[in-house]
């Protein structure tokens, strides 16, 4: 069968090439039941009808009055069968006005464009049928004869395709980003929900346009946009992008633009499009503002920025607070060197017993590790030691007996051996083999 699109000359043309057929026919085959005509060119012609891959039908008073066997099969009626139905039988009930309006029309000798019904055949199956004919006579009467395809396997495919298509659309229509996708000839095929709202745009008003309409609701120009440059790659285009990146089937980029007065950022991919033979057919494009996103980063490199500074400036207290700390223990050092020592030597002098010497030592060695790191170093390491303890960790140090200590602080020599084991525990000095002594004098 020809192609449904054509012009109403070649349906004309068409339709007299038919009558010329049947007037062909009339004269090679007794179609008016009264010629004695019955030559051999005549019966060749019925086993060519019969046998046609077209179904053939002569329709008069909506009754079929010649069936060829290929009809008979569409509707799995037999010859016989068909020719006792009317045409109300074998038309879907939805669809039968419009076949009987055509047949009036055709009968009348008007012309009649090919066009599609539903049939019911034997059983009551549904089958889609593409019919063309024109008006005859026959017997004397008017007819018509027509030439009716099935056409339900292209039908249900048909069915298929849009049916697909709307489920991708449904798809694209709601996907949480602006999306919309064009063909090959740069025609758009498809503009969601999401880019209606962002460029104002409604779908109706933009699909099918091309000439780089889509660019104008961010460009406020016709231009080429990252969905161009998937097809034709331009580097002069791509400079445009502050951030510009091929990367397999995928192109990737971001831009700003002033949309209804307010800038924005937005972030875009691009891919091809394939059929089912791996053919590129179209190309699409995403589009996500990230207009946050790029306040936010901005908002993180200032305060960055100003953390720096900020450490800079810590540093830089720290290191004032380190040379007044130097500063105020060098005063310390040098006011008991010249305050406190002269007057020691002074009492050693004066004639002490050998319990006052004891303690004049131990206030000498104490002095000392004041102004030494001795004590810092352990009371930094273990800040959970008591003050006797320290007392205590101190005279070890120095090389004192537990018996001598015991004498020095007044206090049994039993407490002073569990003042050891304390300090031995707090230190981790758990096997006997570690002396306290040589763990103290490592803060040194």
């Amino acid at each position: 069968m020809e192609s449904q699109q054509k012009t109403k000359k070649e349906l004309i043309e068409e339709n007299e090439e038919l009558k010329r057929q049947i007037r062909e026919l009339k004269e090679n085959l007794d179609l008016s039941g009264n010629s004695e005509r019955q030559d051999i060119p005549a019966r060749y012609l019925g086993l060519m009808l019969d046998n046609a891959q077209e179904a053939i039908v002569v329709h008069q008073d909506q009754m079929h009055k010649y069936v060829n066997r290929k009809a008979a099969e569409i509707y799995r009626y037999t010859v016989e069968e068909m020719k006792s139905k009317t045409i109300r039988e074998v038309i879907h009930p939805d669809d039968y006005e419009k076949v009987i309006a055509n047949y009036k029309r055709r009968v009348k000798g008007r012309q009649v464009e090919k066009y599609r019904y539903r049939g019911i055949d034997k059983y009551g199956g549904v089958k889609w049928l593409e019919i063309v004919g024109t008006s005859i006579m026959w017997e004397g009467r008017p007819g018509s004869i027509v030439f009716v395809t099935d056409v339900t396997a292209q039908v249900e495919a048909e069915e298929e395709i849009k049916r697909s298509g709307r489920i991708l659309n449904d798809i694209i229509n709601f996907l949480p980003d602006a999306t919309y996708a064009t063909d090959c000839n740069g025609k758009v095929i498809a503009w969601n929900r999401e880019m209606e709202k962002l460029s104002g745009i409604n779908a109706a008003d933009m699909i099918g346009k091309g000439d780089f309409e889509y660019s104008v609701p961010f460009y406020g120009t016709r231009r080429p946009t990252l969905i161009d440059l998937m097809k034709q790659p331009d580097s002069s285009v791509e400079r445009t992008y502050p951030y510009f990146k091929r990367e397999g089937r995928f192109l990737y980029a971001e831009n700003c633009f002033t949309i209804r007065g307010e800038l924005r950022w937005f972030w875009f991919k691009v891919s091809r499009i394939y059929d089912h033979n791996n053919e590129v057919v179209g190309f699409i494009e995403t589009v996500r503002e990230v207009t946050s996103l790029k306040t936010t980063e901005s908002e993180l490199k200032m305060k960055s920025r100003n953390l720096e500074e900020a450490n800079i400036a810590l540093k830089v207290l720290l290191k004032h607070r380190e040379d007044d700390k130097n500063e105020i223990e060098d005063t310390i050092i040098d006011n008991i060197k010249q305050l406190i020592v002269p007057y020691m030597e002074k009492l050693r002098m004066s004639g002490l017993d050998s319990r006052q010497s004891t303690y004049m030592d131990i206030l000498e060695t104490h002095i000392e590790e004041i102004v030494s790191p001795f004590l810092n170093k352990m009371t930094g390491r273990h800040a959970n030691l008591t003050p006797r303890e320290i007392q205590i960790a101190g005279l070890v140090k120095d090389g004192k007996t537990s018996k001598e200590i015991a004498r020095i602080l007044g206090i049994a020599e039993n407490t002073v051996t569990n003042y050891r084991k304390r300090l031995r525990k707090k230190f981790a000095l758990r096997s006997k083999d570690k002396n306290l002594r040589t763990h103290l004098m490592s803060f040194q």
